[in-house]
């Protein structure tokens, strides 16, 4: 059983992602039950503040781009840079492998942006209006992802954080296929916690 390391708050309405032009494509990927995007609340979403350095679990450096390539090992890399948060997601092994997760967003922050990166028809990432992204994607040795931004805004940097909850094949992930920031550090659990650095 996972345990979150903070409630987040439900809210009401709809939380604007990306610009207008890419609110429709995002929309359209997304599942059942998914907010629904539009070009209004895209236009009403909060106005991005200043992104800057976070730090991952047991003050791992969550900084800067790994090098990988399509079908370089299985796993799920992530990243911080001056563009936002990055997933992506690649196998070295043929056949289809499941990854899925989810992040969730303090109550302190907002989710300003959300892109979908290379993703395929059966491909998914969406964001729910309790401030979660969900992502569930079919990977084969090519590369599917996703960016988003994140930014308070309205409250305080200091107390921005997020929650990685991974999975791999219908269980939690194995830390050894999570590979962080540019030195692909694991975290010790498949759930863990990366706070802004202030």
């Amino acid at each position: 059983m996972r345990l979150g390391m903070f409630t987040t708050t439900i809210v009401t309405g709809i939380v604007g992602v990306g610009a207008a032009a890419g609110a429709a494509a995002f929309a359209a990927s997304a599942p059942a039950g998914a907010m629904t995007l539009t070009a209004a609340s895209v236009a009403a979403s909060p106005m991005m503040c200043g992104d800057g350095p976070w730090i991952g679990p047991n003050g791992i450096d969550v900084e800067g781009r790994p090098n990988f390539d399509a079908g370089d090992s299985g796993a799920a890399y992530i990243w911080h840079d001056n563009d936002g948060w990055h997933l992506r997601t690649t196998d070295a092994v043929a056949g289809s492998h499941h990854y899925s997760g989810t992040v969730s967003v303090s109550p302190d922050a907002n989710v300003t942006t959300l892109q979908p990166i290379m993703l395929e028809p059966n491909d998914h990432v969406w964001l729910t209006n309790d401030k979660v992204i969900h992502y569930d994607f079919t990977t084969q040795t090519g590369v599917d992802g996703f960016d988003f931004t994140v930014s308070s805004c309205a409250g305080s940097k200091a107390h921005e954080a997020l929650e990685y909850a991974l999975d791999y094949n219908g269980r939690e992930q194995d830390v050894a296929r999570i590979r962080l920031g540019e030195n692909k550090a694991h975290p010790l659990f498949a759930t863990f916690d990366v706070y802004r650095s202030v």
